[in-house]
Protein backbone atom coordinates (compact mmCIF):
# COMPACT_ATOMS: atom_id res chain seq x y z
CA UNK A 1 0.00 0.00 0.00
CA UNK A 2 1.60 3.56 -0.83
CA UNK A 3 2.31 5.54 1.93
CA UNK A 4 1.78 8.78 -0.62
CA UNK A 5 -0.11 11.53 1.44
CA UNK A 6 -3.04 13.47 -0.32
CA UNK A 7 -3.78 17.25 -0.05
CA UNK A 8 -6.32 16.53 2.17
CA UNK A 9 -3.47 14.69 4.81
CA UNK A 10 -1.21 17.59 3.94
CA UNK A 11 -3.96 19.74 5.03
CA UNK A 12 -3.80 18.33 8.88
CA UNK A 13 -0.43 18.75 9.18
CA UNK A 14 -0.28 22.39 7.71
CA UNK A 15 -3.01 23.27 10.31
CA UNK A 16 -1.59 21.50 13.55
CA UNK A 17 1.60 23.27 12.63
CA UNK A 18 0.50 26.94 12.45
CA UNK A 19 -0.01 29.58 15.02
CA UNK A 20 -3.77 30.43 16.69
CA UNK A 21 -3.69 33.84 14.65
CA UNK A 22 -2.86 32.15 11.47
CA UNK A 23 -5.99 29.75 12.04
CA UNK A 24 -8.32 31.95 13.18
CA UNK A 25 -7.67 34.11 10.13
CA UNK A 26 -7.91 30.76 8.16
CA UNK A 27 -11.04 29.99 9.57
CA UNK A 28 -12.63 32.79 9.23
CA UNK A 29 -11.57 33.62 4.93
CA UNK A 30 -11.30 30.44 3.77
CA UNK A 31 -13.60 26.84 3.64
CA UNK A 32 -11.18 24.58 5.68
CA UNK A 33 -13.59 22.00 5.64
CA UNK A 34 -14.39 21.72 2.09
CA UNK A 35 -13.98 18.68 -0.15
CA UNK A 36 -12.13 19.24 -3.40
CA UNK A 37 -14.01 22.17 -4.81
CA UNK A 38 -12.45 20.93 -8.34
CA UNK A 39 -14.96 17.85 -7.95
CA UNK A 40 -18.35 19.75 -6.98
CA UNK A 41 -20.91 20.75 -9.04
CA UNK A 42 -22.29 24.54 -9.75
CA UNK A 43 -24.72 23.49 -7.65
CA UNK A 44 -22.84 22.65 -4.83
CA UNK A 45 -20.63 25.49 -5.41
CA UNK A 46 -23.08 28.14 -5.10
CA UNK A 47 -24.82 26.15 -2.00
CA UNK A 48 -21.14 25.82 0.03
CA UNK A 49 -20.13 29.74 -0.93
CA UNK A 50 -23.42 31.82 -1.65
CA UNK A 51 -23.41 35.34 -2.20
CA UNK A 52 -25.35 38.16 -1.06
CA UNK A 53 -28.69 37.90 -3.27
CA UNK A 54 -29.60 40.09 -6.51
CA UNK A 55 -32.75 39.85 -8.54
CA UNK A 56 -33.80 38.11 -11.19
CA UNK A 57 -35.20 40.87 -14.03
CA UNK A 58 -38.59 39.54 -15.59
CA UNK A 59 -38.03 39.92 -19.20
CA UNK A 60 -42.00 40.24 -19.88
CA UNK A 61 -42.09 42.85 -17.01
CA UNK A 62 -38.49 43.81 -16.63
CA UNK A 63 -39.76 46.04 -13.30
CA UNK A 64 -39.96 43.48 -11.50
CA UNK A 65 -38.17 40.33 -10.35
CA UNK A 66 -39.49 36.97 -12.01
CA UNK A 67 -40.14 34.29 -9.63
CA UNK A 68 -40.65 30.83 -11.52
CA UNK A 69 -40.74 29.09 -8.12
CA UNK A 70 -44.37 30.70 -8.06
CA UNK A 71 -45.74 30.16 -11.08
CA UNK A 72 -49.48 31.17 -9.86
CA UNK A 73 -47.62 35.03 -9.41
CA UNK A 74 -44.54 34.95 -11.14
CA UNK A 75 -43.43 38.57 -10.61
CA UNK A 76 -43.39 38.31 -6.97
CA UNK A 77 -39.56 39.32 -6.28
CA UNK A 78 -38.82 36.28 -4.08
CA UNK A 79 -36.76 34.67 -7.22
CA UNK A 80 -32.96 35.58 -6.68
CA UNK A 81 -29.64 34.63 -7.82
CA UNK A 82 -27.10 34.75 -5.30
CA UNK A 83 -24.40 33.84 -7.11
CA UNK A 84 -21.10 33.02 -4.91
CA UNK A 85 -19.24 34.88 -2.28
CA UNK A 86 -16.14 35.57 -4.84
CA UNK A 87 -13.60 36.16 -2.28
CA UNK A 88 -14.41 33.46 0.05
CA UNK A 89 -14.54 30.62 -3.03
CA UNK A 90 -10.66 32.03 -4.63
CA UNK A 91 -9.04 32.05 -1.27
CA UNK A 92 -10.37 28.34 -0.59
CA UNK A 93 -9.58 27.48 -3.86
CA UNK A 94 -5.95 28.66 -3.65
CA UNK A 95 -5.71 27.08 -0.24
CA UNK A 96 -6.32 23.63 -1.49
CA UNK A 97 -3.78 24.62 -4.74
CA UNK A 98 -1.38 25.08 -2.42
CA UNK A 99 -2.07 21.86 -0.29
CA UNK A 100 -2.49 20.06 -4.18
CA UNK A 101 1.17 21.43 -4.67
CA UNK A 102 2.49 20.20 -2.07
CA UNK A 103 1.45 16.66 -2.01
CA UNK A 104 2.24 16.36 -5.59
CA UNK A 105 -1.17 16.46 -6.94
CA UNK A 106 -0.51 19.46 -8.54
CA UNK A 107 2.15 21.07 -11.00
CA UNK A 108 3.85 24.42 -9.15
CA UNK A 109 2.78 27.65 -11.80
CA UNK A 110 6.59 28.52 -12.78
CA UNK A 111 5.19 31.70 -14.25
CA UNK A 112 3.57 34.29 -12.96
CA UNK A 113 -0.13 34.81 -11.17
CA UNK A 114 -1.57 34.77 -14.42
CA UNK A 115 -0.64 31.41 -15.00
CA UNK A 116 -2.75 30.46 -12.20
CA UNK A 117 -5.20 32.18 -14.01
CA UNK A 118 -4.95 30.93 -17.37
CA UNK A 119 -4.67 27.36 -15.51
CA UNK A 120 -6.63 26.82 -13.00
CA UNK A 121 -8.70 29.47 -11.40
CA UNK A 122 -9.88 31.04 -14.85
CA UNK A 123 -11.09 27.86 -16.68
CA UNK A 124 -12.76 26.44 -12.95
CA UNK A 125 -15.07 29.59 -12.51
CA UNK A 126 -15.60 30.41 -16.24
CA UNK A 127 -16.87 26.03 -16.33
CA UNK A 128 -19.33 27.01 -13.39
CA UNK A 129 -20.39 30.29 -15.23
CA UNK A 130 -18.90 32.30 -12.24
CA UNK A 131 -17.74 34.51 -15.23
CA UNK A 132 -19.09 35.91 -18.39
CA UNK A 133 -16.26 36.63 -20.35
CA UNK A 134 -12.73 35.70 -21.59
CA UNK A 135 -11.74 38.82 -24.18
CA UNK A 136 -9.31 39.94 -22.17
CA UNK A 137 -5.59 38.25 -22.81
CA UNK A 138 -2.87 40.89 -22.33
CA UNK A 139 -0.33 40.30 -19.75
CA UNK A 140 -0.35 43.93 -17.89
CA UNK A 141 -3.56 45.58 -16.65
CA UNK A 142 -4.34 48.66 -18.65
CA UNK A 143 -3.86 51.86 -16.92
CA UNK A 144 -7.85 52.76 -16.59
CA UNK A 145 -8.20 48.91 -14.67
CA UNK A 146 -4.97 49.90 -12.68
CA UNK A 147 -6.24 53.04 -11.59
CA UNK A 148 -9.76 51.13 -10.21
CA UNK A 149 -7.74 48.47 -8.72
CA UNK A 150 -5.78 50.83 -6.37
CA UNK A 151 -8.64 52.32 -5.24
CA UNK A 152 -9.79 50.46 -2.33
CA UNK A 153 -12.56 52.85 -1.23
CA UNK A 154 -15.20 51.46 -2.71
CA UNK A 155 -16.69 48.49 -2.05
CA UNK A 156 -16.45 45.17 -4.98
CA UNK A 157 -20.22 45.71 -6.89
CA UNK A 158 -19.12 49.80 -7.29
CA UNK A 159 -15.39 48.30 -8.88
CA UNK A 160 -17.06 45.71 -11.04
CA UNK A 161 -19.33 48.78 -12.83
CA UNK A 162 -16.00 50.89 -12.88
CA UNK A 163 -14.52 47.41 -14.94
CA UNK A 164 -16.99 47.46 -17.01
CA UNK A 165 -16.37 51.07 -17.73
CA UNK A 166 -13.34 51.01 -18.54
CA UNK A 167 -13.63 47.50 -20.92
CA UNK A 168 -17.14 46.98 -21.72
CA UNK A 169 -18.23 43.53 -21.28
CA UNK A 170 -14.70 42.20 -19.64
CA UNK A 171 -15.70 43.78 -16.00
CA UNK A 172 -16.34 40.90 -14.40
CA UNK A 173 -13.18 39.08 -15.33
CA UNK A 174 -10.92 41.54 -14.57
CA UNK A 175 -12.76 42.27 -11.08
CA UNK A 176 -11.86 38.51 -10.44
CA UNK A 177 -8.45 38.89 -11.21
CA UNK A 178 -7.64 41.73 -9.11
CA UNK A 179 -9.63 39.83 -6.39
CA UNK A 180 -7.20 36.41 -6.88
CA UNK A 181 -4.08 39.15 -6.92
CA UNK A 182 -5.19 40.38 -3.75
CA UNK A 183 -6.25 36.57 -2.32
CA UNK A 184 -2.43 35.60 -2.81
CA UNK A 185 -1.40 38.86 -1.51
CA UNK A 186 -3.64 37.49 2.35
CA UNK A 187 -2.04 34.65 2.30
CA UNK A 188 1.29 35.72 1.68
CA UNK A 189 1.04 38.26 4.11
CA UNK A 190 0.02 36.24 6.67
CA UNK A 191 2.77 33.61 6.14
CA UNK A 192 1.36 30.68 4.79
CA UNK A 193 3.06 30.57 1.74
CA UNK A 194 5.69 32.83 -0.23
CA UNK A 195 5.38 33.35 -3.78
CA UNK A 196 8.54 31.87 -4.25
CA UNK A 197 7.63 28.73 -2.31
CA UNK A 198 5.44 25.75 -3.44
CA UNK A 199 3.76 28.16 -6.52
CA UNK A 200 6.98 29.21 -7.72
CA UNK A 201 6.16 31.68 -9.19
CA UNK A 202 8.20 34.35 -11.12
CA UNK A 203 8.56 37.94 -10.96
CA UNK A 204 7.63 39.65 -13.85
CA UNK A 205 9.43 43.04 -12.87
CA UNK A 206 12.84 41.36 -12.68
CA UNK A 207 14.14 43.18 -15.78
CA UNK A 208 13.35 46.32 -13.81
CA UNK A 209 15.16 46.62 -10.78
CA UNK A 210 19.17 46.90 -10.23
CA UNK A 211 20.26 45.37 -7.07
CA UNK A 212 23.61 48.27 -6.04
CA UNK A 213 27.24 46.89 -6.48
CA UNK A 214 28.37 48.70 -3.91
CA UNK A 215 25.48 50.49 -1.56
CA UNK A 216 22.68 48.29 -2.55
CA UNK A 217 21.27 49.46 0.86
CA UNK A 218 20.30 52.76 -1.00
CA UNK A 219 17.46 52.58 -3.44
CA UNK A 220 16.56 54.99 -5.92
CA UNK A 221 13.26 54.64 -7.14
CA UNK A 222 10.67 55.91 -9.52
CA UNK A 223 7.26 54.98 -10.24
CA UNK A 224 7.80 55.28 -14.45
CA UNK A 225 8.82 52.46 -16.24
CA UNK A 226 10.28 54.58 -19.15
CA UNK A 227 12.70 55.80 -16.52
CA UNK A 228 14.34 52.63 -16.43
CA UNK A 229 17.24 54.06 -18.62
CA UNK A 230 17.95 56.73 -15.88
CA UNK A 231 17.43 53.98 -12.94
CA UNK A 232 20.09 52.26 -14.81
CA UNK A 233 22.45 55.48 -14.91
CA UNK A 234 22.33 56.60 -11.52
CA UNK A 235 22.61 52.85 -10.37
CA UNK A 236 26.09 52.76 -12.31
CA UNK A 237 27.26 56.12 -11.10
CA UNK A 238 26.60 55.52 -7.11
CA UNK A 239 26.63 51.64 -7.25
CA UNK A 240 23.35 51.99 -5.58
CA UNK A 241 20.19 50.14 -5.91
CA UNK A 242 17.18 51.01 -8.63
CA UNK A 243 13.86 50.46 -9.42
CA UNK A 244 11.43 50.96 -12.05
CA UNK A 245 7.88 49.89 -11.07
CA UNK A 246 5.40 50.54 -13.37
CA UNK A 247 2.86 51.87 -10.59
CA UNK A 248 2.44 50.57 -6.93
CA UNK A 249 4.84 47.21 -7.13
CA UNK A 250 3.10 44.08 -6.17
CA UNK A 251 4.05 41.88 -2.95
CA UNK A 252 5.40 39.21 -5.69
CA UNK A 253 8.15 42.05 -7.40
CA UNK A 254 8.71 42.94 -3.61
CA UNK A 255 9.27 39.44 -2.37
CA UNK A 256 12.07 38.82 -5.11
CA UNK A 257 13.64 42.54 -4.77
CA UNK A 258 13.83 41.77 -0.91
CA UNK A 259 15.16 38.56 -1.04
CA UNK A 260 18.10 40.02 -3.48
CA UNK A 261 18.87 42.87 -0.99
CA UNK A 262 19.24 40.26 2.22
CA UNK A 263 21.37 38.45 0.09
CA UNK A 264 23.85 41.63 0.19
CA UNK A 265 23.48 41.49 3.68
CA UNK A 266 20.84 44.97 3.86
CA UNK A 267 18.88 45.22 6.18
CA UNK A 268 17.75 49.17 6.86
CA UNK A 269 17.28 51.03 3.24
CA UNK A 270 17.28 54.43 2.32
CA UNK A 271 14.79 55.38 -0.38
CA UNK A 272 14.99 58.20 -2.54
CA UNK A 273 11.60 58.21 -4.44
CA UNK A 274 10.77 60.55 -8.02
CA UNK A 275 7.64 60.34 -8.81
CA UNK A 276 4.36 62.66 -10.58
CA UNK A 277 3.99 65.37 -8.88
CA UNK A 278 0.90 64.85 -7.69
CA UNK A 279 -1.11 62.37 -4.73
CA UNK A 280 -0.80 59.61 -6.83
CA UNK A 281 2.76 59.78 -7.05
CA UNK A 282 3.40 60.39 -3.83
CA UNK A 283 0.95 57.39 -2.54
CA UNK A 284 2.81 54.95 -4.52
CA UNK A 285 6.02 56.34 -3.43
CA UNK A 286 4.83 55.89 0.35
CA UNK A 287 3.31 52.39 -0.10
CA UNK A 288 6.56 50.94 -1.52
CA UNK A 289 8.32 51.98 1.86
CA UNK A 290 5.48 50.77 4.04
CA UNK A 291 5.30 47.22 2.17
CA UNK A 292 9.53 46.98 2.60
CA UNK A 293 8.53 47.44 6.60
CA UNK A 294 5.91 44.67 7.03
CA UNK A 295 6.59 42.02 8.73
CA UNK A 296 7.45 39.59 5.87
CA UNK A 297 10.20 41.78 4.66
CA UNK A 298 11.14 43.06 8.12
CA UNK A 299 13.30 45.69 7.24
CA UNK A 300 14.15 49.32 8.47
CA UNK A 301 13.03 52.07 5.88
CA UNK A 302 13.84 56.06 5.56
CA UNK A 303 11.90 57.47 2.66
CA UNK A 304 13.12 60.77 0.72
CA UNK A 305 10.48 62.30 -1.68
CA UNK A 306 12.67 63.62 -4.64
CA UNK A 307 9.87 65.37 -6.88
CA UNK A 308 9.56 68.78 -5.95
CA UNK A 309 8.56 71.78 -8.00
CA UNK A 310 11.96 73.12 -8.04
CA UNK A 311 12.83 69.86 -10.55
CA UNK A 312 10.87 72.10 -13.43
CA UNK A 313 11.09 75.15 -15.57
CA UNK A 314 8.58 78.17 -14.36
CA UNK A 315 7.78 77.71 -18.65
CA UNK A 316 7.12 73.78 -17.84
CA UNK A 317 4.97 74.45 -14.60
CA UNK A 318 2.70 77.18 -16.10
CA UNK A 319 1.91 75.20 -19.80
CA UNK A 320 2.56 70.87 -18.67
CA UNK A 321 0.41 71.21 -15.15
CA UNK A 322 -2.46 69.59 -14.88
CA UNK A 323 -6.00 70.02 -12.56
CA UNK A 324 -6.26 67.28 -10.60
CA UNK A 325 -9.83 68.20 -8.84
CA UNK A 326 -11.73 66.21 -11.45
CA UNK A 327 -11.81 63.31 -9.84
CA UNK A 328 -14.64 60.69 -7.63
CA UNK A 329 -15.12 62.38 -4.12
CA UNK A 330 -12.83 59.87 -2.61
CA UNK A 331 -9.86 60.92 -4.45
CA UNK A 332 -10.69 64.19 -4.10
CA UNK A 333 -10.00 63.82 -0.69
CA UNK A 334 -6.59 62.56 -1.30
CA UNK A 335 -5.86 65.75 -3.05
CA UNK A 336 -6.82 67.79 -1.00
CA UNK A 337 -4.77 66.07 2.10
CA UNK A 338 -1.51 66.16 -0.80
CA UNK A 339 -2.18 69.81 -1.61
CA UNK A 340 -2.29 70.66 2.27
CA UNK A 341 1.15 68.49 2.73
CA UNK A 342 3.23 70.27 -0.38
CA UNK A 343 1.27 73.62 -1.55
CA UNK A 344 0.56 71.77 -5.08
CA UNK A 345 0.69 74.43 -7.51
CA UNK A 346 0.08 77.79 -5.94
CA UNK A 347 -1.80 76.40 -3.66
CA UNK A 348 -3.99 75.69 -6.23
CA UNK A 349 -4.89 71.29 -7.33
CA UNK A 350 -2.92 71.35 -9.93
CA UNK A 351 0.30 68.76 -10.06
CA UNK A 352 2.33 67.91 -12.88
CA UNK A 353 4.07 64.48 -14.67
CA UNK A 354 7.81 63.79 -13.46
CA UNK A 355 8.55 63.04 -17.08
CA UNK A 356 8.62 66.69 -17.86
CA UNK A 357 11.62 67.87 -15.46
CA UNK A 358 14.64 69.25 -16.13
CA UNK A 359 17.13 65.93 -15.53
CA UNK A 360 20.12 67.83 -14.77
CA UNK A 361 18.00 69.23 -11.96
CA UNK A 362 16.82 65.21 -11.14
CA UNK A 363 20.39 64.70 -11.52
CA UNK A 364 21.82 67.20 -8.76
CA UNK A 365 18.11 65.97 -6.32
CA UNK A 366 19.92 62.59 -6.19
CA UNK A 367 23.11 63.45 -5.70
CA UNK A 368 22.42 66.24 -2.59
CA UNK A 369 19.86 63.41 -1.55
CA UNK A 370 22.61 60.59 -1.11
CA UNK A 371 25.09 63.41 0.61
CA UNK A 372 22.08 64.02 2.96
CA UNK A 373 21.51 60.20 4.26
CA UNK A 374 24.70 58.93 4.05
CA UNK A 375 25.70 61.33 7.13
CA UNK A 376 22.28 59.99 8.86
CA UNK A 377 23.43 57.56 11.77
CA UNK A 378 20.81 54.90 11.53
CA UNK A 379 18.58 54.97 14.57
CA UNK A 380 15.32 52.83 12.69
Amino acid sequence: MSNRKNWMDVAQEVLGSITSGQDEWLRRKVDVDCSDIRKMTTKEIKQRFPGRFKPVKNPQNPQNPQNPENPQNPNEPDNQDAGVNDARLIRTFIWQSYLMIKSDELEPMKGNMRTFWYRELGPFLKYHGLYEEDRFEGEKLPVEVAKIIEDDSRDDEARVKEFERAFKGQGRELYLLDKMSKSFDEFVLNSFFRFKGEFEFQDPREAFRIIGVKKPRYIFFTEKEGLFWFCKEIAKTYGISAVASHGEPGYLTMEYFSDALKAKGVRNVEIGALTDYDPWGYNIARTFGKKMKTPIFGFGVNTTFLTTLDLFTPYTIEHKKRFLGNVSDSKLSQVEEWVKKTGGINGEQYGIHVDNAEMDKVRDAIKNWLKQVGKKPWKL
